[in-house]
This record gives C-alpha cells, sequence and structure tokens, in this order.
C-alpha cells in the first residue's frame, strides 16, 4: 500500500477517534440534573402561632385580621362589617350597639318598599348581626280588595311571630308587636324600627 493512501486512511481515523472521544469525555463528565443541584436545606416548619385572645365589648373596633380570628372562634362574640369595610365587636345574645342597630335600621330603610325586597334585607341583616329580626317599616302590599297600598307592618322569620300586623302608624304596629316580644325569652331578638 502506498504511504500516501496510508497516510490518507489515518486522518478520518484520528479525527472519527478524536470526535467520539470527545462525545464521551463530554457525556462522561457532564453532570446530570439531579446531580448539578445542590441540596436544598429543608425549609424548617413554621410555628404554629397561637392568637391572641380578642377582649373587647360590643361596639369595639376590630381589624380585619381579628375579625377573622373571631367569626365563630369565641362564644357569643362576633365581627359585624360595617357599610364603610370596618369591624366591630357584637354579641348576639345582648342588644347591638347603638351604632350597629342604626346601621341596620338605615340599611333596611334603603331597600325598596316591596314585601320581597324587605324579606331579603331581614335575612341579609339577620345573617350578618346573628340576631333573629323584627323589622316595622312601610310596605307596599294589596288589600283584600286587591288594590295596592302603602301601609306600616311588622315582620320576622321569629317561631310563633304573629301574622298580618299592619297599622297606619310605626307607632301603632310597635304597641302591636311588642306584647309578643316581651313575652319571649330570646336574647337573638332585635327589634329594628325603620322611619320612612
Amino acid at each position: 500500500m502506498p504511504k500516501n493512501l496510508t497516510a490518507l486512511l489515518a486522518v478520518p481515523l484520528v479525527t472519527i477517534t478524536l470526535i467520539t472521544g470527545c462525545s464521551a469525555l463530554a457525556l462522561n463528565t457532564a453532570e446530570s440534573p439531579k446531580q448539578s443541584r445542590k441540596a436544598e436545606p429543608t425549609p424548617a416548619p413554621e410555628e404554629t402561632q397561637i392568637p391572641e385572645e380578642i377582649t373587647g365589648e360590643p361596639g369595639d373596633p376590630l381589624t380585619a385580621a381579628e375579625a377573622k380570628q373571631l367569626n365563630g372562634q369565641r362564644g357569643t362574640l362576633r365581627p359585624y362589617e360595617k357599610s364603610d369595610g370596618s369591624y366591630v365587636i357584637i354579641d348576639v345574645k345582648q342588644p347591638l350597639p347603638p351604632a350597629v342597630k342604626e346601621e341596620v335600621v338605615q340599611e333596611m330603610g334603603s331597600v325598596p318598599n316591596d314585601v320581597g325586597s324587605v324579606t331579603q334585607s331581614m335575612i341579609d341583616q339577620a345573617t350578618a348581626t346573628g340576631k333573629t329580626i323584627v323589622v316595622v317599616r312601610q310596605v307596599q302590599t294589596s288589600n283584600d280588595a286587591g288594590q295596592n297600598i302603602t301601609t306600616w307592618a311588622a315582620g320576622s322569620y321569629a317561631k310563633g311571630f304573629p301574622i298580618g300586623i299592619q297599622g297606619g302608624s310605626a307607632e301603632a304596629v310597635l304597641a302591636q308587636v311588642q306584647p309578643w316580644v316581651d313575652a319571649q325569652n330570646d336574647p337573638y331578638l332585635e327589634v329594628v324600627v325603620v322611619h320612612n
């Protein structure tokens, strides 16, 4: 075999060997993704923080975090979210704080006078306050002849509440409601009088 041919054959073999060797070297020295990661320290478990006991009287302000913590967590106390987004403490077994009752009256006074709207408002306020609401306010209804009328009426979802109490004024209706209210032994009861 001529020397030149041997030299020419040797060059491709060397080249193949170099490429293959480099590839093998590269494969052998490359770190796999699992090997390249350093062991990350396991984060320490968060310490369980025992929430501080919320103290206060009905009507006292709460932060949003305190309101979340108090919601159903401490006896009969609960948060009440006011229309401005702030919170105060209420106790479902005590009368509503005057500022809260005033807001409930305003909220219920702002709904339309139809029975459906008043009923929904009563449900919303009962949910917000944890109280059984008796509302005295003007409503639009119909008389026995089917005519639409506006009258003062009382309504509640309270067990045994008398149906059909109506009158010409809030005072006249309240006078009919009061004997029933006085006969109740219900700390959750709240009478709301709405003047339209």
